[in-house]
């Protein structure tokens, strides 16, 4: 990767520290982006396969972790601050690190203005490409506050739209923000109206659609039939499939 390169990089982790919505375009550039991690390269074995030996780090938690870094000039930043860490480095494709270290929490620039952990079922999710969607069961009435979310990722609407022109079982959409008090939790929400088959219909798609918008909130889907009352009904419907060239009725400042 070339010094521009890692600068852009760089200047769009920055971006994505300061504002989460940037998350997702940030971590697409990294997963096709050379990546430096500390460690040495292994003899060849008898078969003639190669393998390297990484130095892990200990976090405040006491768990270990694996580094890696955006550039050279990260990774002396952690020299630095950690002298006698493995100064000897390997330069990787980070989607082939990942898979290397699949099970392994990663920290990025541990060391740095700027760094992410991301933890193993987070990096499972993005390099199988698919958000997990797991059913949730309400057993109990529970109070939740709904809104219309003050940011949205970049590129989500665009995507979901785009998903959802593709089935015709989906009739609207729509999003919202949705916290739960009791739990405080805060997720972004997406309602979506159809049939009853359009749950098993869209589901594995709209998992594969959603893996990186996830890492900046949480999403809950939530389906409802045509005509049926549901949390976002008071809003208007970011897709619509009865409204002329599958225009888009979105409320929070796009057009």
């Amino acid at each position: 990767m070339t010094t521009a390169e890692e600068a852009t990089l760089e200047a769009r982790l920055a971006a994505a520290a300061t504002d989460p919505a940037r998350i997702p375009e940030f971590v697409e550039a990294l997963l096709e982006s050379t990546v430096i991690v500390a460690g040495v390269v292994d003899p060849p074995s008898d078969d003639g396969r190669q393998s390297a030996t990484l130095a892990p780090l200990v976090n405040g938690n006491g768990e270990s972790v694996q580094p890696f870094f955006t550039s050279e000039d990260r990774l002396n930043e952690t020299l630095a601050a950690i002298p006698g860490y493995q100064s000897q480095w390997i330069a990787l494709p980070c989607r082939v690190l990942w898979e290397m270290t699949r099970g392994t929490a990663l920290l990025l620039n541990p060391n740095s203005d700027y760094g992410k952990e991301f933890l193993p079922g987070e990096i499972a999710q993005i390099l199988d490409g698919k958000a997990v969607m797991t059913p949730t069961v309400i057993e109990k009435e529970t109070p939740v506050l709904i809104g219309q979310p003050a940011v949205v990722p970049p590129g989500m609407v665009d995507a979901l739209v785009g998903l959802f022109a593709r089935y015709t079982e989906v009739d609207s959409a729509f999003l919202g923000w949705k916290a739960t008090p009791e739990t405080r939790d805060e997720s972004y929400l997406v309602v979506i109206v159809g049939p009853p088959n359009t749950r098993a219909t869209v589901s594995a798609e709209l998992g594969t659609t959603l893996v990186t918008y996830s890492l900046v909130h949480p999403i809950d889907v939530m389906f409802a039939e045509p005509g049926a009352s549901h949390l976002l009904s008071e809003i208007d419907p970011f897709y619509s499939k009865n409204t002329e060239g599958k225009k888009r009725r979105w409320p929070f400042g796009r057009k």
